[in-house]
């Protein structure tokens, strides 16, 4: 995968194959600025590519008053 600004293609895509294949193995959060809310999620290897796995977002609070509380 490239993209218009990568200088070297060839060099940009190794990289990528190389960060996708760690992140996916690791179990990485990874976020990414043009994904719907709240861009957060995981990369897991199928076939020969990887399929995006946002997360499932909860604040894990509610606001009493002025207070925030854990749920």
């Amino acid at each position: 995968m490239t993209v218009a600004y990568d200088v070297d293609e060839r060099a940009a895509a190794a990289q990528r194959a190389r960060a996708f294949k760690e992140a996916a193995k690791r179990g990485d959060l990874i976020g990414l600025a043009h994904m719907p809310f709240p861009g957060l999620g995981r990369l897991s290897a199928e076939g020969k590519g990887y399929r995006w796995i946002p997360l499932n977002y909860s604040s894990g609070q509610r606001w009493e008053g002025t207070k925030a509380t854990a749920e």
